[in-house]
Parts: C-alpha cells; structure tokens; sequence
C-alpha cells in the first residue's frame, strides 16, 4: 500500500472533491482519480460515491479513511522526531548534578543565544551516576558529574570502563546551606560537631562507591548525621531549607542572588576530606558538537571568573 495514496485520499475527504483535492496536491484530476481507482482496487472496496455537492465517504470508506488517518498522522510524528534539524537549529542536552551555580551559568548562557533560531535545549539536574549513564548511551551530549576527591579514582576508573573522557570544571570544599534564621548561622564557621543537633537534607539518589576502608585517606571525617531528609529536586531542598528551621545541606557555593531571594546563608566548615570536585564528562572518540563546546567553554570561564568571587564574598 502506498503512504501517497493514503494522502490522496485523505485530501479528496477533506475537500469532498476530487477536482479542488488535485488542485491542492497539484496534480492533474485524471491521474488522481486513476490513483484512487487503484488503491480501491488494491484494497477491495469503494471508498468514495459520487453525490450531487461532490463526493463523499462509503460506509467502508469512512472506516478505511478512519485507520489512514491514524496512519498518516503517525508517520507524520515519527519523521518530525527523527528529521535532520536544519543548520541553524540550537540542540543540547545536558545531565548536570542540582547545584545553583550550575542553574545560574546554564542560564546565563541561553541568555546569550540567538532567540531567532531554532532552539530545543534539555537540562536535566540529576545524580552523579545517572549523568554518567545518560552521557554513555547518548541521552545527554555533555554531563557533569560531582564527587568527592577520596572517590576520585573510583570514577576516573567508570570514566574509562565506559569510554568517556572528562575536564575538571570545578574544585571545592563543600560549604552549608541554611535558614538566615537557623540557630547556626550566627557563625562564620560552623564547628563540625554542632551538626549533630541538627537534621541534614541529602540528595537521595547519590550512591556512595563501594570502597575498602584501604581506599579512603586517612583522617577523613564523614558526616554520619543521625537524622536525614532524603530530597531529589532544587526547588523542594529550598522549601525545606526555609521552612524547616534546623535542617541544614552540605553544597557548593551558591551564588549571593540565590541567598538573598530565598532567605539563605552559606557557612563554612571544613572536615578533613570534603575536597570535591565537578568534572564535565563526553565520549571520548566523538566530536563535542557545536553547542556542546560552546557551553563548556562557557563553564570554564564562568568558574574561573564569578565563582571566585562569590567565594571571596562569602568569607
């Protein structure tokens, strides 16, 4: 069966003529009707009767147009999901673990793209392990993944295993976030064994690698809080963090826009061995495309410049 004929067919419905259906599929209306006699007669039924307005849809006829219609429209999805975009189309996706500062650049740099062009862009906050996973199979172009740097051989260890490739993006101590009003913030550094009169918010999909205690320095503290809220998305973390006084969340920096619109501070504290590090990952034999480059240029640079500042403010 011809998908083009479907077409006639379904444009000889639509205008329940034959000859303003050849005019709109410009086409001549005997080659027209000499198509519809073959599908007719391919298929075994009549599809169209002649009426004094024109022509319209048999009993059979109006089931068959029914199912090619289905037909027609899903072809018509599936070669708009899978067309090649055209050369001026804006493509990317990126897996990225939920840190503002991450938001921030993300979208300062779609700020700087051209809003005439085409534009589909998925930025997607997630694990460490997925976006390591969504960057092998090909679900995202780019990924960043965070890790403490005790873990470090670890995941250079996956990195290879699965045959990408990655550039330090990001090298920090992890800080806390919380209330302006949370008994804590009066300090400017927070003693670490004041936490555990506190609730700790953790990212419920990160998975701790499996490590023999040979692995890990020695020295290194780990925050074991005996209470915990497991959260998996930015915006609930924030709700929490406001309204719920003694919660705290060991983070990145946050950008001082982000502080300040919801109420936030960030303290330092510092145990021995919260070094951690946000690394950009991406196959390894396949050439970053345009916009992927583009971005992690862009990372780079904004690392480099405001994060060192917002650092300096926030001593």
């Amino acid at each position: 069966m011809n998908l083009l004929h479907l077409r006639y067919v379904l444009e000889v419905q639509k205008t329940s003529s034959i000859t303003k259906a050849a005019k709109n599929l410009f086409m001549g209306q005997p080659n027209l009707s000499k198509a519809i006699k073959e599908l007719e007669k391919e298929i075994g039924i009549t599809i169209f009767k002649r009426t004094a307005k024109g022509v319209e849809p048999t009993r059979q006829g109006a089931e068959f147009l029914s199912y090619a219609n289905t037909i027609i429209s899903q072809v018509d999805e599936l070669e708009s999901l899978y067309k090649p975009q055209g050369k001026r189309s804006i493509q990317l996706n990126v897996s990225a673990p939920r840190a503002s500062y991450l938001s921030v650049a993300v979208t300062d740099f779609i700020n700087g793209l051209n809003r005439e062009q085409e534009l589909e862009i998925r930025f997607k906050e997630t694990g460490t392990m997925t976006a390591l996973n969504d960057v092998s199979i090909g679900d995202a172009d780019i990924g960043i993944i965070r890790y403490p740097t005790i873990y470090e051989d670890y995941f250079l260890g996956l990195l290879e295993e699965r045959r990408l490739t990655c550039e330090p993006l990001h090298v920090f101590n992890m800080g806390l976030l919380m209330s302006k009003d949370h008994p804590l913030a009066e300090y400017k550094e927070v003693p670490y064994h004041e936490l555990s009169a506190y609730i700790q918010l953790v990212h419920g999909d990160f998975q701790e690698p499996p490590m023999s205690a040979s692995h890990i320095k020695k020295g290194v503290e780990t925050n074991q809080a005996s209470r915990k809220i497991y959260v998996y998305d930015r915006g609930s973390q924030m709700d929490i963090l406001q309204r719920v006084k003694d919660t705290y969340m060991w983070v990145s920096v946050i950008p001082q826009s982000i502080l300040k619109r919801d109420g936030l501070v960030y303290r330092s504290c510092v145990p021995a061995g919260m070094e951690n590090k946000d690394v950009v990952i991406y196959p390894k034999k396949k050439p970053l495309k345009k916009y992927s480059r583009q971005l992690l240029a862009f990372l780079k640079e904004y690392c480099r410049k405001e994060l060192l500042v917002e650092s300096d403010e926030l001593k």
